[in-house]
């Protein structure tokens, strides 16, 4: 998905006067479009990129299977035109070598005709951009908003045309000379992409003697925007490079919404406030006027007059997608990236702590606050889409932010804050939440739509593409929320091809689309109020999301893997299948204790709240809550809690049910972590027996009883015997769990230490370099 092919094509008439421009005008064009660092295009034959001075019939095969190949593929397809054009009436043609005048169809490629009947016979081409520097090119593109459109919207694709001239003759190679000076370069008034509607401006003022023409269609009807996905190049500026935009990954994000940016009064306000020393700056508005504000400190050119150059240190961009965790991750990546010393105060803050308390600090803390407090660097900072938060992140990342000592920050909100000053911007909404309710991260409260509320068809149109019998792509839209969602697992969840999916989301005004017409494509509604899925989309995106981004593959750090992360759960929970849900959050747990503290309260009391406690899914819940607690330090609390929880458990649960020993085997070990060493052994004894009789000798939980067993022995003062226990141990476990096992290798440090084999204790069993590798319920894993 999102593979970008381009062909070039080189020809010239040999009854017209030469062009001394080609091949070479023709061969930059390919080259720049190319360059994995500018177009990122691949060739769209298997041989070259470039076709020089075809005959017709070379030129027909090779458009043709250029189109064929991208079809298949679902590829996104650039041809680009350059040398003689003729037109005769309505009919355009491009010229080749052995053209007679006046053209006709079997001696000249007759443009618009077979264009149209390409893009009819090759339907899932993911898009098509044509570039014509030719003469007489702008014939063409009259026929494209003619002849084109029709096709165009009966077939249901993306197309745009970028031509040299109108009715003038182009022949002195302008267009191209200067279209790939501009995409090698980059241009210091624009933003992450160069797309043809830029093009059209910036080639119109060099090259004054033709007319530049872009014409673009969204599948349906002519768009004066064009489509975000088929942009030309990558813009190489050190303008942009060099901005504080470039490097956030909300790059494209920040670039549309500065478009045409006109600074608004309020905006000067923010920057005073920011040159004074205001340490929080509330920016309270509706809609996208405040996204918009905060885009342009992260790209002062946009405002010169206004925001001196590198005020912001950092400005973040949150959707749904995002946890306080991956915020704060991202705001200690660009202040280690723009302010000097961060990073180093990063690491001397790390190793400067408590290990208790650093056990017990979120991410936030480990991350920003405490480098910041440790090293009392200044710093100004931006937030903006706090709204788009479930309640409960929501809270934590303002209540964090407005707490960061040592920084001025600028957080933008739909209602009041507390805050040391308020910039309004339009009619605040209120009453009312300012994070989104509805879900398990937002509220357990079951909301109806309002009867106000927008309906589908205000927002994505009277035509939804939907697969046979399953959700059409609104649900599917709205399930994620203002979450960005990647644009590979709508396409999953669909079952509609890519073009489809991208034919649906350029005709949305409400979508917000980062990275786009690539393999990372995400998108995000930008609509202000509730989203209402059907469980049936929900329980199609939580499908989609595990067969695209499994845990195992967590480390590859897709955004399929991000959206897991965030959403998954939430996709599970809506689709009311609970257990799967404690499941998936067993597996996708952070290495920060904090919060899986924080995430676990927040599900089990969830899950108890709405289902009730004496359900499988409230039981593990609560364990794994309780497990948490201990990550974090709270150990009596933590045995007290898992003593209640057990006989809920074997009341409720079945004798076999491993869960039963994953608490007892907790209990057992908090037993003789807080000093009952004695009273730890006999439990685990009667364990190990029951768990013998019920789960069977080789269970993971039996295993991990008989280590238990062995450590507690160990405390007793009894060295020998506890190292004799693990020496019986270890060919059990090997051959059970296999010999990498956490119970296996526990084991051996165990044996390892009481016979002075290392000379060294057993580990910390709390340091916390990765999550355990499986169960998660292990308050010592």
């Amino acid at each position: 998905m999102g593979e970008r092919r381009a062909l070039v094509i080189a020809s010239q008439c040999g009854g017209l006067n030469l062009l001394s421009f080609l091949p070479g005008a023709a061969r930059e064009v390919a080259e720049t479009l190319l360059d994995p660092s500018i177009g990122g295009c691949v060739p769209a034959l298997p041989d070259t990129p470039l076709l020089v001075d075809p005959s017709v019939t070379e030129l027909d095969a090779a458009v043709t299977e250029a189109f064929e190949r991208a079809s298949a593929d679902e590829a996104t397809l650039f041809i680009a035109l350059v040398g003689h054009g003729e037109y005769t009436y309505d009919d355009f043609y491009f010229l080749v070598r052995d053209t007679t005048l006046p053209p006709n169809s079997r001696t000249a490629f007759l443009l618009a005709q077979r264009i149209r009947e390409l893009l009819a016979q090759h339907s899932l081409l993911d898009g098509l951009v044509l570039l014509l520097d030719t003469c007489h090119a702008g014939i063409a593109a009259r026929q494209a908003a003619d002849r084109w459109m029709r096709i165009v919207g009966e077939a249901g694709r993306r197309f745009e045309v970028l031509t040299a001239s109108d009715d003038r003759a182009a022949a002195n190679g302008c267009f191209s000379r200067q279209l790939v000076n501009v995409l090698r370069s980059g241009h210091p008034d624009l933003g992450s992409r160069l797309r043809c509607p830029d093009m059209k401006v910036v080639l119109s003022g060099l090259c004054p003697a033709q007319t530049a023409v872009h014409l673009a269609f969204d599948g349906r009807r002519e768009i004066a925007a064009g489509d975000e996905g088929l942009w030309l190049a990558k813009n190489t500026s050190e303008t942009w490079r060099s901005s504080l935009a470039a490097d956030n990954p909300a790059a494209d994000l920040i670039d549309s919404l500065t478009r045409d940016y006109v600074p608004p009064e309020e905006l000067r306000t923010v920057v005073g406030h920011l040159m004074m020393g205001t340490s929080t700056i509330a920016v309270v508005g509706p809609g996208l006027d405040k996204s918009r504000l905060l885009a342009a400190l992260a790209r002062p050119s946009v405002a010169p007059d206004v925001i001196p150059p590198r005020l912001m240190d950092a400005v973040v961009f949150v959707s749904a997608t995002d946890t306080v965790e991956r915020t704060a991750a991202e705001l200690a990546r660009q202040l280690g990236r723009n302010v000097r010393g961060f990073a180093d105060a990063a690491g001397a803050f790390e190793a400067s702590a408590d290990p208790v308390v650093w056990r017990g600090a979120d991410a936030f803390e480990r991350a920003v606050a405490g480098p910041l407090r440790h090293s009392q660097l200044k710093v100004r900072i931006a937030v903006d889409g706090l709204d788009n938060l479930p309640m409960v992140a929501h809270d934590r990342l303002v209540d964090a932010l407005q707490r960061l000592e040592n920084a001025q920050t600028v957080l933008a909100v739909r209602n009041p804050i507390t805050a040391q000053a308020r910039v309004w911007l339009g009619t605040p909404i209120l009453p009312g939440p300012g994070p989104q309710p509805g879900g398990a991260p937002g509220g357990s409260k079951s909301w109806q739509p309002m009867s106000d509320e927008p309906t589908d068809e205000d927002l994505y149109g009277s035509s939804l593409p939907t697969s046979k019998g399953g959700p059409d792509l609104a649900d599917l839209l709205k399930a994620g929320k203002n979450a960005r969602i990647p644009t590979s697992i709508l396409v999953e969840a669909s079952g509609l091809p890519v073009s489809a999916v991208r034919d649906f989301l350029v005709r949305q005004d409400h979508v917000q689309r980062l990275e786009p017409g690539t393999p990372r494509e995400t998108v995000a509604q930008t609509a202000d109020g509730l989203f209402f899925a059907s469980p049936r989309a929900h329980s199609v995106m939580a499908d989609a999301v595990m067969r695209l981004a499994p845990s195992e593959d967590r480390g590859s750090g897709t955004p399929e893997q991000m959206y897991a992360d965030a959403m998954l759960a939430e996709h599970l929970w809506q689709a009311g299948r609970v257990a799967e849900v404690v499941e998936c959050l067993d597996r996708r747990g952070s290495s920060v204790p904090a919060e899986n503290h924080a995430t676990w309260k927040l599900w089990s009391d969830q899950i108890v709240k709405t289902k009730g406690s004496r359900i499988r899914p409230a039981i593990v819940a609560r364990a794994r809550y309780f497990t948490s607690m201990v990550k974090i330090g709270d150990l009596t609390e933590a045995l007290r809690s898992f003593e209640e929880l057990l006989p809920v458990a074997q009341r409720r649960l079945s004798a076999d049910d491993p869960e039963i020993y994953v608490i007892r085997n907790n209990i057992g070990y908090l037993l003789f972590e807080t000093g009952n060493a004695g009273e730890s052994q006999n439990h685990l004894r009667a364990l190990i027996a029951d768990a013998t009789k019920t789960i069977g000798a080789a269970h993971e939980e039996t295993l991990h009883a008989r280590h238990l067993f062995a450590v507690a022995t160990g405390k007793l003062g009894d060295g020998n015997e506890s190292a004799r226990l693990s020496l019986e141990l270890i060919p059990d476990a090997e051959t059970a769990l296999g010999p990498d096992h956490e119970v296996t290798i526990n084991a051996r440090l165990n044996y390892d230490f009481y016979t002075a084999k290392s000379g060294n204790p057993p580990p910390d069993i709390f340091r916390e370099p990765t999550p355990p590798r499986r169960i998660r319920g292990r308050a010592e894993g």
